[in-house]
């Protein structure tokens, strides 16, 4: 680059390399205060632009080109934001196109080639910046935005990101590259076409990228949603918990006498993944093991499978059987509905005893209003839906939701 030789150069990379620590520092950490030790060294840095002095009286931060370099490096998140206006770009682009063919068709050869030289490093800014900035957002996406901690700033990033992606896409979208084309439609030299249609051919696939990542974009921030709400659900459901207190385990419940043996705590299972060598109680039978191991040279033949025949039966038809009491019930739902009145299952099984007995049928009490209970669950949703059930017990002592039932009543619901 003009205006500077290899030894400036080398000079001021030999400074940040003897000083790395104090520049990190200064990079990671914001700032560093300066003191009697390494005041000489800051004045240094400072001197040569890779330092520079804060608000607080004693106190130096990095320079700002410093810091975007490393920030560039470092791939962090403030670059993301650095739109590409590709609008300026071409135009610019042409206006060196024109110049350089000019130059070429009046044979200004020096004029050509520093225009042609133009040329490419506008090109490569061009590419480079675009890549740098997708680069940057798909590293976002799949670190799932490691530089913020909160749910709330990760989604908040990721809509920003999302944004400023759309407006990206929406404004190369509206450059036309087959445009780029016109200006190698004479006779150019092919280095200069080279050029042109490598640009054309990158842009078009910049596009694809671009909608890949919006749409990686669209699903992290789906993700990152539904995590903060059931996240909010969890911190709701633990601020419930501690409002109300209802359920407590002490901690002293596997010494209960009243607990089951099966729910107490067993001792921890002494398991490993390795075999101890040194314990001298598994070496005789570890020992042969090994030696059970290196005996068995040739595997073992497979043995012959035996063959026998299955002899397949006719198929045969199996009357269906059903269940007299079950049948009882149904025609207990019957009367219900055609008389659409209500009526009691202990007082339906006293009205049907003489019939059942002449039949040899025979059910006691309380095993026949279980069986109510229970074909009236089996009942399909719309069945339920037309009858309703309504039972008669006491609670069981001791307890606070058991009862012993005596009757259910059966009757339509209004």
């Amino acid at each position: 680059m003009a205006g500077f030789d290899a030894g400036q150069v080398s000079a001021l990379l030999r400074q940040i390399g003897a000083h790395d620590t104090l520049l990190a520092n200064a990079y990671i950490n914001g700032a560093i205060t300066s003191d009697d030790e390494v005041q000489k060294t800051i004045n240094l840095l400072h001197k040569a632009g890779l330092l520079r002095p804060d608000d607080e009286a004693g106190e130096f931060r990095v320079t700002t080109d410093f810091k975007r370099m490393l920030n560039r490096l470092m791939r962090k998140q403030s670059s993301y934001r650095q739109l590409t206006d590709m609008g300026k770009v071409i135009d610019a682009l042409d206006e060196i196109v024109r110049d350089y063919q000019s130059d070429v068709q009046s044979k200004q050869y020096e004029d050509a080639e520093y225009n042609l030289d133009q040329l490419d490093d506008l090109l490569y800014e061009t590419k480079d910046g675009l890549n740098h900035n997708l680069e940057n957002m798909h590293f976002a996406i799949v670190s799932q935005f490691g530089f913020v901690s909160s749910l709330t700033n990760k989604i908040r990033q990721n809509e920003r990101y999302l944004n400023h992606a759309q407006n990206l896409l929406t404004e190369l979208q509206q450059v036309d590259p087959e445009v780029c084309y016109e200006w190698i439609s004479w006779p150019c030299p092919s280095e200069f076409a080279k050029k042109i249609t490598a640009f054309v051919y990158w842009f078009k696939q910049t596009l694809p990228r671009l909608r890949l990542i919006i749409d990686n974009m669209r699903l992290s921030l789906f993700r990152l949603r539904r995590d903060e709400k059931q996240a909010s659900q969890l911190r709701n459901m633990a601020r419930f918990l501690n409002k109300h207190p209802e359920f407590e385990i002490s901690d002293t419940l596997f010494e209960s006498p009243n607990l089951p043996q099966a729910l107490k705590y067993a001792p921890m299972m002494q398991l490993r993944s390795y075999v101890e060598t040194h314990n001298t109680q598994i070496e005789t039978p570890l020992m042969a093991l090994v030696q059970s191991l290196r005996k068995q040279v040739k595997p073992n033949a497979p043995k012959n499978r035996e063959k026998n025949h299955v002899l397949i039966s006719s198929t045969e038809d199996i009357v269906y059987e059903s269940d007299f009491f079950e049948t009882q019930t149904e025609h207990l739902f019957e009367q219900v509905i055609i008389n659409n009145s209500a009526i009691s299952a202990l007082v339906f099984w006293q009205e049907n005893q003489t019939l059942w007995l002449e039949k040899n049928k025979n059910i006691a009490p309380q095993a026949w209003i279980e069986l109510v209970f229970s074909c009236y669950c089996k009942l399909t949703n719309e069945q339920q839906n037309a009858l309703d059930i309504q039972m008669k017990g006491e609670q069981v002592v001791g307890t606070t939701h058991n009862y012993s039932y005596s009757d259910i009543i059966i009757l339509l619901k209004t």
